[in-house]
């Protein structure tokens, strides 16, 4: 399982956070209320009796949960602002990066959860950002996440991203996308639920790092079978599982 690269990096600006992406994003949200009035509704929630952090497992490939510590989570990320559980642990693996992994959850998105992107939390605790790049992350050979990656910097730590969203069954690289997944839903009458995922290393060896950032992401989503359709949705999930029991034929 690999990672393709799609679009061209920068530095210093994100491509995904521009003006006309916000206005959009506001404009479509607009729409999404009424939408939401308009519309009978049924909430898409699949944590409504369970803990996350049960789902998620503790032996990740090769890496294992060692701690909490070091994961940067944005001072409002919690149970308020589109987030109903928050996940983030330290996994270690013997001759390999450690990867930090943040998962947080919300069970009603309403247009909240662009708030807690990396390229908005991160430079609120000082960090400076660079090389971003869309990338598409593969969790089985047909098939592809859209996601976002690049290099936070503060001081002396050089930590290395990728990341990507879900609405409903949806991968918002951007707000725009975002509010479009939104209204999508609405539109058919269900509130959907979305999750942010995140997974990052600590290190100036930037191939590295990426490196092990795809084969840490190949892994959970081979280990994580209880929580992958929190992580990638229904939809992904089931065609994963598919093309899984077809290379085992």
């Amino acid at each position: 399982m690999t990672e393709a690269i799609s679009g061209s990096s920068s530095g210093g600006v994100d491509p995904g956070l521009t003006r006309r992406s916000l206005l959009v994003g506001g404009t479509l949200g607009v729409f999404a209320v009424g939408a939401a009035v308009a519309q009978p509704r049924r909430a898409e929630h699949r944590l409504a009796r369970v803990k996350m952090g049960d789902l998620i497992p503790v032996s990740v490939g090769p890496w294992r949960f060692a701690n909490a510590d070091g994961v940067v989570v944005a001072r409002e990320e919690g149970p308020v602002d589109g987030y109903d559980q928050l996940v983030s642990r330290t996994y270690e693996a013997e001759g390999l990066p450690s990867i930090m992994l943040l998962v947080a959850y919300g069970s009603t998105q309403g247009g909240s959860l662009q708030l807690h992107r990396p390229e908005t939390c991160y430079p609120g605790q000082g960090f400076s950002l660079s090389e971003f790049s869309n990338i598409e992350l593969e969790p089985s050979p047909l098939e592809r996440i859209p996601a976002r990656r690049f290099t936070a910097t503060r001081d002396e730590r050089v930590e290395r991203l990728i990341y990507w969203t879900r609405i409903s069954d949806a991968f918002p690289r951007n707000t725009a996308q975002e509010y479009r997944a939104i209204l999508g839903s609405l539109l058919k009458g269900l509130v959907p639920d979305g999750v942010l995922v995140r997974l990052s290393s600590i290190g100036r060896d930037t191939p590295a790092s990426d490196r092990a950032l795809s084969l840490f992401f190949s892994s959970l989503i081979e280990a994580a079978q209880a929580a992958k359709p929190i992580l990638v949705g229904n939809v992904m999930a089931g065609a994963i599982d598919r093309a899984g029991a077809a290379r085992n034929k």
